[in-house]
């Protein structure tokens, strides 16, 4: 039998000493790697585009809805087209001068009013994005959205479809899925933006005004037709006021 030299003696204590926290750290970092594969995973999910078969679904149960809303007695009332000439003709030729140079995102462009919420949909002097600011009940929240196959997919994970030029839907993913986000009555009847300063006023928060005012400038939002040297759009007193009339309710 060979002799244990005694420098081995010594050794091997301190090997054993420190292999658990060898193991331990192993399987912390193991531990990590998972949890980071599963975290990128997440959020692949939740950026992920619907697939034509999801948009065909959510086109469908839109359709059931206005169907729905037509034909309740309360509901149909808020579905008339109560625009003035002034505002269709308005909304329109905003749109037309940016679709010169989005012509995906133009259509988009505009007032989309629900019973007692809307989507201000403004264009951005970035290109391929446009500026939302949602309010509902004196509250506001802005995101901004891009053009994805035909739909505006918003940095919140939500998704917008137009329905002809009368609609506008709405969905976001929920555990893996996308699911209709639709208020009671859908969102409608696009009118002519407003100037910032002017649509702040439906908020009451000035926290909420502060920080949208803030995004909105960093994103590079704007409510004047492209090129312009100024930022607001001059407006017909009776689009202003039907306009919040219609925020209001």
């Amino acid at each position: 039998m060979k002799p244990v030299l005694k420098t081995q003696k010594l050794v091997l204590p301190q090997v054993q000493r420190y292999l658990p926290w060898a193991k331990r750290s192993l399987f912390i970092l193991g531990f990590s790697l998972i949890t980071l594969g599963v975290n990128e995973l997440s959020v692949l999910a939740q950026t992920r585009q619907p697939t034509n078969a999801e948009i065909k679904r959510l086109r469908q149960e839109l359709e059931q809805q206005i169907r729905r809303t037509k034909n309740n007695n309360v509901g149909a009332g808020y579905l008339q087209d109560r625009r003035t000439q002034v505002e269709k003709k308005t909304r329109e030729s905003f749109v037309r001068a940016w679709s010169k140079t989005e012509p995906g995102l133009a259509p988009f462009m505009g007032i989309w009013s629900g019973y007692e919420n809307s989507e201000h949909i403004y264009p951005s002097n970035t290109k391929g994005k446009v500026c939302i600011v949602s309010t509902a009940e004196d509250y506001g929240s802005f995101k901004t959205g891009i053009l994805s196959n035909g739909l505006i997919k918003t940095n919140g994970g939500e998704v917008l479809f137009k329905e002809g030029n009368y609609y506008l839907g709405s969905a976001f993913l929920k555990n893996g899925r996308f699911v209709s986000n639709n208020s009671e009555i859908p969102l409608r009847s696009p009118r002519p933006i407003e100037p910032l300063n002017r649509l702040l006023e439906y908020i009451s928060e000035a926290s909420e005004k502060n920080q949208i005012s803030q995004q909105f400038k960093a994103a590079g939002c704007a409510s004047s037709l492209p090129n312009s040297s100024a930022n607001t759009q001059p407006q017909n007193k009776n689009v202003s006021k039907m306009n919040n009339q219609e925020l209001s309710r």
